[in-house]
């Protein structure tokens, strides 16, 4: 297994819950293609003879990432029937204020809030409001609130249509074409970010430590490890290419999990291809096991360019990938790629796996960095 791919966050093995509608927003890793390409260009340079027989694996750890569980489900707000007015002479105080807050704020300008918040509270916590509701009609319950709101609200004027004049009525216009708006790029968001943001802290907070690594770290070490003893009797370098959060999860790998396991000193990584990661961010923040400097720890402490489990780092980045890095300058023994790419940013991410010229380029490096066989 010289050929070891180890994906980001946000990625799910097909047929799980999640794998739709994270599939549908960054159109995920397309691994057949990665193994395609991966097959093509760097394969015959580890195995001229046999190229087929290089094994190439992916690395997948989706499944002890995060498990997001959506509060709601169903078509987008604005498409939803409007909810049914609750029994307000039941509900309790809070959850009166709270309900009227909500449905006044769409009629108010935001400048006006304030005082609605004010007025809101007086009246539902006036006992005779309470008493008029409880002696009032489901239909009309809604219609004595908020003209005991409006009476708090414009004493003199009595139960008028909020804020009738022309700026508050245009701000309200403005506010529901943004609402919508917003909302078409809101939602895809809203099914991937949790499990972008999960994974992460999956990561971190159970990582555990270099003496007893967490779940994904282990599967990273198993995973190296197993790539280590399948080239045993043979010359063919051990290629690792890492996608985003995979690069910090092989980061903490050559420089706290294999140096602390006496069993795995023999696991060595020749090459090593960064892309699209976070890992400059991550060595800028301090949030790497070797940077950790306590008692618990004091095994972490090696440095990847002291490490004896790799050989050359290469970090590809670009600009207009909004959540990759450089490395150089945070990381020694890392040397930068900007990679430039199509400026489509929504998807920029994931592109540099499906860009038909970056698979020679790796190869290129590959030559260039690796004492190949033959």
């Amino acid at each position: 297994m010289p050929i070891l791919f180890v994906h980001g966050v946000a990625i799910r093995a097909p047929g799980t819950p999640q794998w739709a509608a994270l599939h549908h927003l960054t159109h995920g890793v397309d691994c057949p293609q990665i193994e395609a390409q991966l097959r093509t260009h760097v394969a015959p340079l580890l195995n001229p003879v046999r190229p087929g027989a290089v094994e190439i694996s992916l690395l997948y750890w989706g499944d002890l990432g995060a498990r997001y569980t959506p509060s709601e489900t169903g078509p987008p707000p604005e498409k939803r029937p409007r909810p049914r007015t609750p029994r307000l002479s039941r509900l309790s105080t809070a959850d009166l204020g709270h309900w009227a807050e909500q449905r006044l704020y769409a009629q108010a300008p935001l400048a006006a809030w304030p005082e609605l918040v004010t007025a809101v509270w007086a009246t539902v916590r006036d006992s005779g409001v309470r008493a008029v509701l409880a002696l009032t009609a489901l239909s009309g319950q809604w219609a004595v609130l908020q003209a005991a709101v409006l009476t708090r609200l414009q004493p003199d004027a009595g139960p008028e249509p909020f804020w009738p004049h022309l700026a508050g009525g245009v701000e309200l216009q403005q506010r529901r074409n943004v609402r919508r708006a917003v909302g078409q790029l809101r939602r895809p968001l809203e099914a991937v970010m949790p499990v972008f943001m999960g994974d992460v802290l999956c990561d971190l907070g159970g990582r555990g430590t270099p003496a007893h690594p967490g779940p994904i770290a282990r599967r990273i070490m198993d995973g190296l490890q197993t790539a280590h003893v399948s080239r045993q009797g043979s010359a063919e370098p051990l290629v690792v290419l890492s996608h985003s959060m995979g690069g910090q999860l092989v980061y903490d790998a050559l420089t706290a999990f294999l140096p602390a396991a006496p069993a795995l000193s023999g696991v060595r990584v020749d090459f090593w291809a960064s892309v699209g990661s976070q890992t400059g961010l991550f060595k800028a923040l301090g949030l790497f096991l070797n940077d950790r400097q306590t008692p618990a720890l004091s095994l972490s402490g090696l440095s990847l360019a002291r490490s004896p489990h790799l050989g050359y780092a290469w970090n590809v980045w670009s600009a207009s990938d909004l959540l990759s890095f450089p490395a150089e300058g945070h990381i020694d023994g890392v040397h930068d790629t900007a990679f430039p790419l199509s400026g489509a940013i929504q998807h920029d991410h994931t592109a540099y796996l499906h860009h038909p010229d970056f698979y020679p380029l790796l190869a290129a490096k590959v030559r260039s960095q690796v004492r190949l066989p033959g």
